[in-house]
């Protein structure tokens, strides 16, 4: 790959994660005064403010924070396109392709704020931790569905595994069989 081409996919994946932490900051409604949010909030807040006043939310999902990162996918995905010296560009695909690559980075966002979570749980001391609450108050919903399933044992809680399991399955199948269909198309 292009090395331009690589630290652009790098930059812009950093950036798409940032819109995706303030959709989900607000979908769980996390500290909004915590100190990672207030940074998620001012990277983002000079598209998003513009993109609020033409789409408004609906049933307190974020509908701008997802389009804006939709946008960004898709700018990304014809850069890189470009950029690989691909010039002969199928709309359809690059429109299918950026959800797919906007689901994949939702999966891709939850794997890291899992895989903090435990790593963090292992070596933080006890005490309040802002980026670690944050973590937590975004995570939570998602592996506590599996608490119900899996209560901890021993003292161990074996749910955030499963949560990251289910997480690389449905990474998996969106690589074997939504990718495949879309390189079809395109």
């Amino acid at each position: 790959m292009n090395p331009f081409a690589q630290l652009l996919d790098i930059l812009v994946g950093l950036y798409i994660t940032i819109i995706l932490l303030r959709f989900f900051l607000q979908y769980f409604r996390a500290d909004f005064y915590n100190p990672l949010s207030q940074f998620v909030v001012k990277a983002t807040d000079p598209f998003i403010k513009p993109l609020r006043k033409i789409i408004p939310g609906f049933a307190s999902i974020d509908v701008s924070s997802l389009l804006l990162a939709y946008m960004v996918i898709l700018i990304k995905t014809v850069l890189l396109n470009v950029l690989s010296g691909y010039l002969d560009l199928n709309i359809i695909y690059i429109l299918l392709f950026s959800i797919v690559d906007l689901l994949q980075s939702i999966l891709r966002l939850f794997t890291y704020l899992i895989l903090i979570r435990i790593i963090l749980s292992w070596i933080s001391p006890p005490g309040h931790n802002p980026i670690l609450a944050v973590i937590g108050q975004i995570s939570e919903p998602v592996i506590a569905k599996f608490r119900k399933i899996l209560p901890p044992m021993g003292g161990f809680d074996f749910s955030p595994m499963f949560a990251l399991l289910l997480i690389f399955f449905l990474q998996s199948s969106l690589n074997y069989y939504v990718l495949p269909v879309l390189l079809q198309i395109g």
